[in-house]
C-alpha cells in the first residue's frame, strides 16, 4: 500500500523540481485504487514524484485514466517495433483516433519521467521521433493502402522532435491526373485528421503540412513529377533548405526514397547562386527582428538570440554550401551534421564541441518549458519561482544559476554562429596539400561571391596574401579571421572593406607585438575588422601609425587621442556602444584634446574652456564640431589680450589635433570678442542675450583649463538659462526660431522628409522640445535639470512635465537619428545631415545600421515611423497650455 508520509516518500519529494506540487499531485493521483496499486511500487513512486513534481499535464493524465500509472513503473526506451505492438493494442481497443491519443499521452509520460532523471538527450529526441512515426504510420496504414508517401521535414524529419513539436511533412503520390489527385487529397486529409482532430483523449500530433509546395493554398498531394518540376524552377531558397531534412517516415516507402532523391540536386546544386545565401538568411532575419520587435529576444530558447534557431541555422547552411561536393554532409540530423563537419575539416573540432553542447542543454530547456502543460512554448517563466523550479528540474540550482548558464551557452553560441559560416574559407589557404572539398579554390571564390564580394577572384587573392603562412603575421590572422570576416562580409562594401584591410596589415610587417595582441586577444581582431568595414578615416589612422592598434585590445587605455577615436570607431561598428555612450566616449576624446589644447597654450591669466551644443552634452557624433567658448579672469586690457591669445591658441590646438572647433555661440558671435571675462559675461547676459543664447546655456559644461573658473560660469549660466518663470513671448520665440531654422536651412523644402539634423521630425525637433521643456519648468524643479537629453527627457517624464508618449516618441527619435548620423560619418568623418539620395548609398546606411531583410526599404520605413511620431511629439510640447 502507498504511504503518503513515509521517510522514503519525503526524501524523494524533497529532490522534486517542486516538492509542494509533487506533494499535491500525488495525492490527486492516489486517491484511485489502480494508481495507488501501480505508485506502491518503488521504481514507479521515484519516476512519478520528479514528474508530478513538475508537470501539470502529466497529473491530469493519471487523474483522468489511473490505470496508466502503470507505465510509470517501467519507464526504459522502448525499440519502434515494441512501439507498434504497444500501438496496435490501442488501436484495438480504442479505434484508431482515441488510440493514437493514448497511445502518444503514454509514450510522451514515460519519456518524459525518463528525461527528469537525465536521461540523454539524444535517446529523449529519438524516442519521441520514433513514437511520432509509428502514428503517422499507423495512420497512413489506415487511410491509404498504397501509392501515397509521407515525408518528414523539419525536426521530424531530423529525428529530433521536441515534446509539444508539429510534425512537418508533405504528401507524395504515384500518378498523375484529375482523378488520382482526388484520391491522394481525400487520403492526406485523412491521415491529417487521425492525428490532429480533437477528440475526448484531445490531439496525437499538430501536423503542419504548409511546407509543400504552394504552402496552405497549394494542393495538399503531388506527384513526384509535380514535386520534382515545383523544386527545380518555383522554389524559394527556404523552401530548397527545408529539404535538407527531408525522410520517408510512413506510408509507400520506395516512393518517398524516390522524392528525396529527385530533390537533392535542387538542394545541392552543382552551382550555388549567389543570391541563394541571401535569401537563406534573410529567412532568419526575419524570424529574429519579430522575436526582437517583441521584447523576447532574451526569453526565447527557440529563435531568441543565441537560440536553438541559431545551431540550426549555422549547420544547414554550411551543409547547403559544402553538401553539394561532399554527400556526407547530405543528413537531416543537427548534431550528426555537426559531427560530419568537424570530421571533415569545414570546422574546428573545439568549436563543434562547444556548439554541439550548447544545443543540448538549450533543446533540454525548450523539453522542460513543455513538459509542464503539454503545449508549444519557448520562452522561459518571468515568474522567479517558476524559474526556480525549472531550474531544479535541471539540476542548475536556483533561478539566478540558470539564467547565468543561459547567457552564457547563448552567446556562446551566437559567437560560433555569426563566424562559423566563415571559417571554411581559411582551408583555402592553409593546411596538407591534399585536396579537400573545404580547400577548393573554386568552391571559395564561389562562396566569396555568395557572401556579397561583388569581386570574389580579386578578394580571393586578398585574403591568400593576408593569411600567407610563411609569416607570423600571416600565421595568426590564419588562427583569427575565421572571427573577422563576418564584419567583413557584412560591411556595405564587403570588398573596400578587405583592401583597406590590406593596407593595415601591410603597415603592421615586421610589429611583432601587434602580431602577438592579434594572436592573445579574439576582440582585437574582431574590432580590427569592424573598423577597417566601417570607416575609412580610422583605416587612415591605423595605417600611419599602426601601434594605435594596441588600442582595440579589451581594456586597453591609451593617452593617445586620436588611437582613442580609432577605438570608439571600432566599438560603434562593432555595435558595442549604442549612440549615446558612444556619444559620451567621442567627447572623452574632445575633452582630451580641448586640455591638452590648453596645457600647451600656457594661459597668462585664469582661463577656462566651456563646452555647449553637443559637446557639452556629451553627444558628440564622429564629425562633430566642438562648440566651445572662453572664459578668464580679469577686468583690464592685458587680461583681455592674454584671453584672445590664449584662446586662439587653443583653437589652432583642436584644429592640429584633427578636430574642428566651432566659438560661433560666444556672445555677440563671430563679430564678438573671442573671449570675455567672466564679470563681461554676468553684464552680456544680464543686459544683452538672446533667447537663443539662453537656450544654449542649457548644454554648457566646464572642459578644461582653470576648474573653480570653469565651474563657476556654468553655475551662474544655469540661473539665466533656468528662470523661474518662462514668458509667454520667449516661447513664442523658441517656436519661431524652430519654423526658420528649418523653413530657410533645409534647402530644397521637400528635403525636409529625410533631413534628419533640421528637418520633419529630426534631432532638432527632439532638441528644441527638450530644451523648450527644461526652460518652461527648470526654474521650478531643479531636479530635471542636466545638458543630457536623453536624461532630461527621462525626468521631465518622471514628473509628469511631458507625457509618456511623447517622452518614448522624442527618445526614440534622438537614438535612432543619432545612430543614423553617427552610421554615416563613421566612414570619413564628414559632416551628414540628411539621408543620402542615391539608393546605393541608402543601402550602405541600412547595412551599416544592421538593417538585413530588405534593407533599405526597412530602414526608410522605420525612419518615416520614427520622424513622424517625433513631430507629434515636438508639436505637443511646444503648443501645450503652459501649467
Amino acid at each position: 500500500m502507498l504511504d503518503l508520509w513515509s521517510p522514503a516518500l519525503e526524501r524523494d519529494l524533497a529532490s522534486a523540481p517542486d516538492p509542494a506540487l509533487a506533494r499535491v499531485s500525488l495525492a490527486r493521483v492516489a486517491e484511485h485504487a489502480e494508481a495507488r496499486a501501480a505508485l506502491a511500487r518503488p521504481e514507479a513512486l521515484a519516476a512519478a514524484v520528479r514528474l508530478l513534481g513538475f508537470s501539470t499535464a502529466a497529473a491530469n493524465l493519471l487523474v483522468a485514466h489511473p490505470e496508466e500509472a502503470w507505465a510509470l513503473a517501467d519507464v526504459a526506451a522502448r525499440s519502434r517495433v515494441e512501439l507498434d505492438a504497444e500501438l496496435a493494442d490501442d488501436i484495438a481497443g480504442l479505434g484508431l483516433p482515441d488510440g493514437l491519443r493514448r497511445f502518444r499521452r503514454r509514450a510522451m509520460l514515460r519519456v518524459a519521467a525518463r528525461d527528469l532523471s537525465s536521461a540523454p538527450f539524444e535517446e529523449i529526441v529519438a524516442e519521441i521521433t520514433a513514437v511520432a512515426e509509428a502514428c503517422l504510420a499507423a495512420a497512413a496504414r489506415s487511410v491509404a493502402r498504397e501509392g501515397l508517401a509521407v515525408v518528414a521535414l523539419g525536426k521530424l524529419g531530423g529525428a529530433e522532435l521536441n515534446y509539444a513539436s508539429d510534425v512537418d511533412v508533405v504528401f507524395v503520390h504515384e500518378g498523375s491526373g484529375p482523378e488520382r489527385q482526388e484520391v491522394a487529397e481525400r487520403a492526406s486529409a485523412a491521415l491529417v485528421r487521425s492525428l490532429a482532430e480533437p477528440t475526448a483523449e484531445g490531439i496525437a500530433f499538430r501536423v503542419d503540412t504548409t511546407l509543400r509546395p504552394g504552402g496552405a493554398r497549394g494542393a495538399l498531394s503531388w506527384s513526384l513529377e509535380a514535386m520534382r518540376g515545383y523544386y527545380a524552377t518555383q522554389a524559394a531558397a527556404w523552401e530548397r533548405q527545408a529539404l535538407i531534412k527531408a525522410r520517408p517516415v510512413a506510408g509507400q516507402p520506395d516512393l518517398g526514397t524516390a522524392f528525396v532523391e529527385a530533390v537533392a540536386p535542387f538542394v545541392f546544386p552543382e552551382v550555388l547562386p549567389e543570391s541563394t545565401i541571401d535569401e537563406v538568411r534573410r529567412v532568419k532575419v526575419r524570424l529574429e527582428e519579430y522575436v526582437r520587435a517583441s521584447g523576447k529576444a532574451g526569453v526565447e530558447v527557440k529563435r531568441g538570440r543565441g537560440g536553438i534557431r541559431d545551431v540550426e541555422f549555422a549547420v544547414q547552411l554550411l551543409q547547403i554550401v559544402h553538401g553539394r561536393r561532399d554527400e556526407r554532409l547530405r543528413v537531416p540530423n543537427t548534431l550528426r551534421a555537426l559531427e560530419i563537419l568537424a570530421d571533415e575539416g569545414y570546422v574546428a573540432r573545439d568549436d563543434a564541441v562547444a556548439l554541439g553542447r550548447a544545443y543540448r542543454f538549450l533543446r533540454t530547456l525548450e523539453h522542460r518549458l513543455q513538459i509542464v502543460r503539454d503545449l508549444q512554448t519557448h520562452e522561459l517563466p518571468a515568474d522567479p519561482a517558476a524559474r526556480t523550479v525549472l531550474a531544479r528540474s535541471l539540476g542548475t540550482g536556483g533561478e539566478d544559476e540558470l539564467l547565468v548558464e543561459f547567457e552564457r551557452q547563448t552567446a556562446l553560441v551566437r559567437e560560433i554562429h555569426e563566424r562559423f559560416f566563415y571559417r571554411p574559407l581559411l582551408e583555402s589557404f592553409a593546411g596538407p596539400s591534399t585536396p579537400r572539398p573545404g580547400r577548393d579554390r573554386e568552391a571559395t571564390v564561389e562562396l566569396l561571391g555568395a557572401l556579397g564580394f561583388d569581386e570574389p577572384s580579386a578578394a580571393y587573392g586578398v585574403l591568400a596574401r593576408l593569411v600567407e603562412p610563411s609569416t607570423h603575421l600571416g600565421k595568426v590572422l590564419g588562427h583569427v579571421f575565421p572571427v573577422m570576416v563576418p564584419a567583413l562580409a557584412l560591411a556595405s562594401e564587403p570588398d573596400a572593406a578587405l583592401v583597406r584591410l590590406e593596407r593595415v596589415i601591410a603597415a603592421t610587417a615586421g610589429e611583432g607585438r601587434l602580431a602577438d595582441a592579434l594572436a592573445n586577444d579574439t576582440r582585437m581582431a574582431v574590432r580590427l575588422a569592424h573598423v577597417v568595414a566601417a570607416s575609412s578615416f580610422a583605416t587612415d589612422l591605423l595605417s600611419g601609425r599602426p601601434e594605435r592598434m594596441l588600442a582595440l585590445r579589451e581594456g586597453a587605455e591609451t593617452d593617445d587621442a586620436q588611437a582613442a577615436l580609432v577605438s570608439v570607431a571600432a566599438r560603434y561598428a562593432a555595435r558595442e556602444l549604442e549612440p549615446n555612450p558612444t556619444g559620451e566616449e567621442l567627447a572623452a576624446v574632445a575633452d582630451r584634446v580641448i586640455a591638452d589644447a590648453v596645457e600647451a597654450a600656457e594661459p597668462d591669466v585664469p582661463f577656462a574652456v566651456i563646452g555647449l551644443g553637443k559637446l557639452g552634452a556629451q553627444e558628440l557624433n564622429f564629425a562633430s564640431d566642438l562648440d566651445v567658448v572662453f572664459v578668464y579672469e580679469g577686468e583690464g586690457a592685458a587680461e583681455f589680450r592674454h584671453g584672445a591669445e590664449a584662446a586662439e591658441r587653443v583653437l589652432d590646438g583642436i584644429r592640429d589635433a584633427g578636430w574642428e572647433p566651432d566659438a560661433g555661440l560666444r556672445p555677440e558671435g563671430r563679430s564678438g570678442p573671442i573671449a570675455k571675462s567672466f564679470a563681461a559675461y554676468l553684464e552680456y547676459w544680464e543686459r544683452y542675450a538672446e533667447t537663443w543664447e539662453f537656450q544654449s546655456l542649457l548644454r554648457s559644461r566646464f572642459v578644461a583649463g582653470d576648474e573653480g573658473l570653469g565651474r563657476r560660469f556654468c553655475s551662474f549660466a544655469n540661473d539665466f538659462a533656468y528662470p523661474d518663470y518662462l514668458p509667454v513671448e520667449r516661447v513664442g520665440e523658441i517656436r519661431r526660431m524652430r519654423e526658420r531654422i528649418e523653413r530657410e536651412r533645409v534647402r530644397p523644402p521637400e528635403a525636409s522628409r529625410f533631413h534628419f539634423k533640421l528637418g520633419y521630425g529630426s534631432l532638432a525637433d527632439v532638441q528644441f522640445a527638450v530644451e523648450l521643456s527644461l526652460m518652461r519648468f527648470g526654474g521650478r524643479h531643479p531636479e530635471i535639470r542636466t545638458h543630457r537629453t536623453l536624461e532630461a527627457i527621462e525626468r521631465l517624464a518622471r514628473l509628469r512635465l511631458i507625457e509618456d508618449g511623447a517622452a518614448l516618441a522624442l527618445s526614440e527619435a534622438f537614438v535612432f537619428l543619432s545612430d543614423v548620423k553617427d552610421a554615416l560619418e563613421v566612414d570619413r568623418r564628414v559632416h551628414a545631415e540628411a539621408i543620402p539620395p542615391a539608393p546605393q548609398e541608402q543601402l550602405a546606411l541600412a547595412r551599416r545600421l544592421g538593417f538585413e531583410e530588405y534593407p533599405r526599404q526597412t530602414l526608410l520605413e522605420e525612419y518615416r515611423r520614427i520622424t513622424r511620431r517625433a513631430r507629434r511629439a515636438m508639436e505637443r510640447v511646444f503648443y501645450e497650455e503652459e501649467g
